[in-house]
């Protein structure tokens, strides 16, 4: 079977299950597989993924990453000489917000939990462009990759 064709095979497996609280737990027992079998969904169409399990925008909660902004950094940009004693005294996580804030560059993202009975929880994480929705960058199969963009505020 070509994997287009499994891949439409899986989709109909899922659309099929009437009930999303069953969808949600067979995905929740997949994730935690060797090999997993709906894997391949999230990353076909991580979108249409997320509205079969019953994800809603609305629900999205983002977070603002500030970039790193180092003493190196500082020093480059405004052109002057390296000071040990301000180098030791910089601290990184308050300039870098600062420096955010003064330029208005920073990261946007957000995460979804979709929740269910028996403590099922399946986390989406999604990237943001100029304010608005872009895509879907984590899903429940690399959760431990969500997150750690930076420096939130």
């Amino acid at each position: 079977m070509s994997q287009k064709k499994n891949i439409e095979k899986l989709w109909c497996e899922l659309i099929l299950m009437e009930n999303i609280n069953d969808r949600r737990a067979l995905i929740h027992n997949d994730v935690k597989i060797k090999n997993p079998k709906y894997q391949i969904l999230a990353k076909d169409d991580p979108y249409r993924f997320f509205e079969l399990l019953g994800g809603d925008e609305s629900e999205i909660n983002s977070n603002n990453w500030a970039f790193k902004y180092t003493y190196e950094d500082y020093i480059e940009e405004n052109d002057i000489e390296y000071d040990h004693k301000e180098a030791d005294g910089w601290n990184l996580e308050e300039k870098s917000i600062e420096h955010a804030n003064d330029t208005g560059h920073w990261y946007v993202t957000g995460t979804c939990m979709i929740e269910s009975p028996n403590n099922i929880k399946l986390e989406f994480e999604f990237d943001y462009c100029d304010g608005l929705l872009d895509k879907i960058i984590g899903t429940p199969y690399n959760v431990k990759e969500h997150g750690n963009h930076g420096i939130l505020f």
